[in-house]
């Protein structure tokens, strides 16, 4: 298949997954795949890139146009968007829809050089609920004290979940006056203290700078205001604890953060999430080589939120290393 194809074919299966709850990236998401089929200035922008054939592309796209509204250079669009979005509450015509994704192609057209650059980027939909995820697996997991070393930390809003005040059913846990409040499944967690926390990634951001914000804010659509807020509230409270990611290959600066083990009453856990998906082979042996190293040495446990492939739900997995 082409490559104006295969993007206009993922284009079209995003849309579909969005079209109950953002029907207006939806629709703009919908009308670029037509873009790709007929073929054009769009068409010709979005199929010299690579990520054409990535099956993020989708994501891609959409947080290209969304980062436009972000950072003020497509206010028409953001009008547009805002009148078609309250349309679509209110169950009318999908006439505002339209002109939204006419003020949308305007856009990419005017800026193509932003678009480029958000296909550029890694998808990084990291939100702080997912931290629900880790704390379900510190809770299995039951250790007193421990070392948190995240693969793939982004911004390191995981690495604050015990900043966070979270609710469950019949309980309470977390920091109680924090600004960050959600929900978690599962019993109620134990306590326990993580003594220490790091990250990495290969291009991690700083919660602090408003920049590295406005990119990770483009990863939601904005019809999904909750997770927005969220963010926000995350973001500031990651800014202000100081939370700093190396920029760093997962493999190698594991490898490296495992050769000094922790306190004997520690126990170091190793966590990533949605993550997993984007290694090689090569990648993945060598985190499972430095995790089968380090067993030996040091209470070791790993979790994981991960999806078997980009098509697929995540599955929380939790091991323990004897």
């Amino acid at each position: 298949m082409s490559a104006a194809g295969t993007g206009a074919a993922t284009l079209r299966t995003f849309a579909a997954r969005l079209r109950g709850s953002a029907p207006v990236s939806s629709r703009i998401l919908s009308e670029l795949a037509g873009e790709l089929d007929r073929g054009g200035p769009v068409a010709d922008l979005l199929c010299s890139h690579s990520a054409v054939r990535s099956p993020l592309f989708g994501i891609q796209a959409l947080a290209g146009v969304r980062l436009l509204m972000l950072s003020g250079r497509a206010p028409e669009l953001s009008q547009r968007f805002a009148s078609a979005h309250a349309a679509a509450m209110a169950g009318e015509s999908d006439s505002a829809a339209l002109l939204a994704w006419l003020a949308a192609r305007r856009a990419i057209v005017d800026n193509p050089g932003e678009i480029l650059a958000a296909l550029d980027r890694t998808v990084q939909q990291h939100q702080p609920r997912t931290a629900g995820f880790l704390l379900r697996g510190l809770t299995m997991i039951g250790a007193p004290k421990v070392r948190l070393l995240e693969l793939g930390a982004c911004a390191g809003l995981n690495l604050i979940l015990d900043r966070y005040r979270w609710f469950g059913l019949g309980w309470e846990w977390g920091e109680r006056n924090s600004p960050v409040r959600l929900t978690a499944a599962g019993p109620r967690p134990p306590e326990f203290e993580i003594v220490a926390r790091a990250g990495c990634d290969l291009q991690p951001r700083d919660p602090a700078d408003p920049r590295h914000a406005l990119i990770l804010h483009s990863f939601i659509p904005p019809e999904h205001d909750a997770l927005r807020w969220d963010l926000d509230d995350a973001i500031e409270l990651a800014a202000a604890v100081g939370v700093r990611v190396a920029r760093a290959p997962a493999g190698r600066w594991l490898r490296e953060n495992l050769v000094a083990p922790a306190e004997p009453d520690t126990c170091t856990v190793v966590w990533h999430s949605s993550f997993w998906s984007y290694l090689t082979e090569d990648e993945r042996h060598e985190i499972e080589t430095a995790l089968t190293a380090a067993a030996g040495t040091m209470p070791l446990a790993r979790v994981a939120y991960e999806a078997p492939d980009f098509r697929s739900n995540p599955r929380l997995t939790v091991t323990i290393y004897s």
